[in-house]
C-alpha cells in the first residue's frame, strides 16, 4: 500500500486547491496559514505555507511552459 509522504502530499492538496481557487489560491492559503499561527498551530501553519509555495511553484512553472 502507498502512503505519500508530507511533500506528496502537500504536492497533491496544493494542485486541487488551486484548481478550486484560481487566483486566491496564495492568498487564501496564507490567510490560513496566518490563521493557525494566531491560533497557536505551528504545524498547521508550516504546512499551509508549504501549500501557498507549491502552488506559487506551480503558477510559475505554467508561465515558462
Amino acid at each position: 500500500m502507498w502512503v505519500p509522504t508530507e511533500d506528496e502530499a502537500v504536492e497533491m492538496f496544493a494542485r486541487h486547491f488551486e484548481a478550486l481557487h484560481r487566483s486566491g489560491a496564495v492568498m487564501r492559503a496564507k490567510e490560513k496559514a496566518e490563521f493557525l499561527k494566531q491560533t497557536g498551530d505551528s504545524e498547521g501553519h508550516r504546512v499551509w505555507n508549504k501549500v501557498a509555495e507549491v502552488v506559487n511553484r506551480l503558477r510559475r512553472y505554467q508561465k515558462a511552459a
